[in-house]
């Protein structure tokens, strides 16, 4: 496999960004992306809210959290097991 040089035409964040296979992002990987930047704020959101409305004490509220992450993380896995077939 020869050796990849820098060049003018990509820069170095484009070679290690589709070093792969060399395509475009699809819109799977911006969904993957948009879930991890997005989840832990709102699990945070969702844990507390359920205190506030009186569902747990306040030193549940990280188990909680913890609960939610794990749901969340094996509720997307299992969507990309179905959706890919593998």
């Amino acid at each position: 496999m020869p050796k990849e040089i820098p060049t003018e035409e990509k820069s170095v964040r484009e070679r290690g960004t589709y070093a792969n296979d060399g395509n475009d992002p699809t819109l799977a990987s911006y969904l993957s992306s948009l879930f991890f930047l997005l989840s832990v704020p709102a699990f945070v959101t969702l844990a507390y809210v359920g205190f506030w409305a009186g569902l747990y004490a306040e030193s549940t509220v990280v188990p909680v959290f913890a609960g939610l992450l794990v749901a969340g993380v094996a509720g997307v896995f299992a969507v990309m097991h179905v959706t890919t077939g593998r």
